[in-house]
């Protein structure tokens, strides 16, 4: 059967309106400006809190409040969906999603209202400029990170740019064409390589998670990805492949070295050939990003304002919804509860589809990634 016409990959891609976002005092956000500063002194002190008066009046909370459950269609890689528990009882193999609250194998899970969700997408393309509709790059990267404002609890999930996925097509002149079945990366070349592109991952993004919202979106540029990589003095890694360096040298696999300029830019987007070379090169992109926020967490916990200096220093090559208030909260809040993730990617299958490599998420996987970030087992 052709995976395109499938039903199940026909039948749950229903998008739901973005969550409204939620506001926080100011006062409430000053206070935590100030008790963080507690522990700091000096300029360190007195920085954050020109910081904290960015919160007065209030600020942009964004987190799900009452937002619907997901929509989980009739089945879920071949496990029935049940609205109500059947006469007789709920089946052993079956999934109960009943409103904000899903029973799976015999485990209660609640959709997490204090959840933050924020897209971050790496980019091919220099995004100073508005581009053409259809040309506006693609997302080589897709991560989305849920954190848990209440508990800091955070797990970032890694999508692969070749995730089969429904993706809204517009013309040059931005009129909405069709929705087609289509790697997830192209989402992004659908809109002017900025806001509207991120706008359009976002929802084939959230077709992918059950129609799940997500609250906010970061896109950068490789432009950025070497200037954070510059602001944490360069990222160590142990080489999973052997690649020609920039100076004329070879790394070796198993090698180490510290990733700057050209030889970053060949380690993480280095595909090489065959139907899954994204797999390897994400592979990659997950050690890199492993690394590099150990180096953010350690240069934080040093100097808190850091995760916003950092913000700052990127803004020529990002565009985002998200303020400095925000990236102050998140960041503050991660910080406080040890400064931990977990990074989950999603396992799947490649095959070619028009002469393209696509992979088909395992649903079952898939399912389970969405309960690890979205939900929480309460019994």
């Amino acid at each position: 059967m052709n995976r395109q016409t499938e039903p199940r990959y026909e039948g749950r891609f229903t998008a739901r309106p973005r969550a409204r976002a939620r506001r926080i005092g100011g006062s409430l956000l000053v206070l935590l400006v100030l008790l963080l500063s507690l522990v700091r002194g000096g300029a360190e002190a007195f920085k954050l809190l020109s910081y904290a008066d960015l919160f007065i009046g209030g600020s942009r909370l964004l987190i799900y409040g009452q937002t619907d459950g997901p929509d989980l269609g009739d089945n879920v890689n071949g496990l029935p969906v049940y609205t109500n528990v059947p006469e007789g009882g709920l089946p052993q193999d079956a999934i109960l999603n009943d409103g904000s609250s899903i029973v799976y194998q015999g485990h209660r899970y609640v959709l997490n209202k204090n959840l933050t969700t924020v897209l971050f997408l790496g980019v091919d393309h220099d995004i100073e400029k508005e581009k053409v509709v259809g040309d506006g790059g693609q997302s080589d990267v897709i991560l989305l990170l849920g954190i848990d404002s209440s508990t800091g609890r955070t797990t970032v999930l890694n999508i692969t740019r070749e995730a089969y996925a429904q993706v809204d097509l517009y013309s040059v002149d931005n009129v909405f064409l069709r929705t087609e079945n289509l790697q997830i990366t192209l989402a992004y070349a659908y809109g002017d390589g900025r806001e509207s592109s991120c706008e359009n991952a976002m929802r084939s993004v959230s077709r992918l998670l059950y129609g799940l919202p997500i609250s906010s979106y970061l896109a950068i540029d490789m432009d950025g990805i070497q200037a954070a990589n510059e602001a944490v003095g360069g990222v160590t890694v142990k080489s999973l492949i052997d690649m020609p360096l920039s100076d004329g040298g070879k790394l070796s696999e198993g090698e180490s070295i510290q990733l700057h300029g050209k030889d970053l830019d060949r380690y993480i987007r280095t595909r090489g050939g065959g139907v899954e070379s994204n797999a390897a090169r994400m592979e990659r992109q997950r050690q890199y990003v492993t690394e590099f926020s150990k180096l953010v967490v350690a240069e934080s916990k040093k100097d808190l304002s850091f995760p916003v200096d950092l913000f700052s220093a990127l803004a020529p090559y990002m565009v985002t919804d998200l303020t400095i208030q925000d990236v102050t909260f998140l960041s503050s809040t991660f910080l406080r509860h040890g400064a931990e993730f977990t990074l989950r990617s999603i396992d799947g299958s490649y095959d070619l589809l028009h002469d393209n490599a696509v992979c088909y998420l395992d649903e079952t996987d898939l399912f389970e990634a969405v309960l690890q970030v979205f939900y929480l087992r309460v019994d």
